[in-house]
């Protein structure tokens, strides 16, 4: 049973904060314990000002601690987001998957529940490979990679490996309604993990 959940997300343009921000009300929906981080980045200062959306949020997204493996290590579910770099995970998220070594050789994210989102510039962008890069991660960390089964929302296609949101040319495309109906839908799906 989930009890604690931890949101931990890079966002450069500001979209992946936003979802990882309707996962957290939607999770404060359900009265539930949990907490978002984001990634160190020290460029995201002056990255930030070239987006609409990171710029209107900067100050929020500045407030929020920044993550650690430490701060996750009483977490039940771990929601990870990150942008797609090239088909992979940002090197912000890299560098904190990597932080995790010392834990790998203690096995201290054994069985812990992973869910992981992206955003993408288009379907050829690789997110299907950045999503599969997070739980491949969560594999060795010993989690268990949660798929969004196929039924989730009738009608409505989604690729097992987490949830994938698409920009298109425009780096500053909101989640829409259909990104946020998916993610209550997830949400109350991993509630009853």
């Amino acid at each position: 049973m989930i009890k604690k959940v931890s949101i931990v997300f890079h966002s450069v343009c500001g979209n992946n904060y936003l979802i990882a921000n309707d996962f957290y009300n939607e999770f404060k929906n359900y009265d539930m314990d949990v907490n978002i981080y984001r990634i160190e980045d020290a460029n995201y200062e002056s990255l930030a000002e070239q987006f609409e959306v990171a710029s209107q949020y900067k100050e929020e997204i500045l407030k929020l601690q920044i993550a650690s493996p430490e701060k996750l290590l009483d977490s039940d579910l771990i929601i990870m987001g990150s942008p797609t770099y090239y088909g992979n995970v940002s090197g912000a998220m890299k560098i904190f998957m990597d932080s995790f070594s010392t834990y790998w050789t203690e096995a201290k994210f054994w069985g812990k529940k992973l869910f992981s989102f992206s955003t993408s510039g288009n379907a050829e962008g690789g997110g299907d490979m950045c999503l599969n890069c997070i739980n491949v991660f969560g594999l060795h960390m010993g989690m268990i990679p949660i798929p969004i089964p196929s039924n989730l929302i009738e009608g409505k296609n989604h690729t097992a490996y987490g949830l994938l949101h698409y920009v298109g040319d425009n780096s500053d495309k909101r989640p829409n309604e259909d990104t946020k109906t998916t993610i209550k839908a997830i949400t109350k799906r991993l509630l009853t993990l």
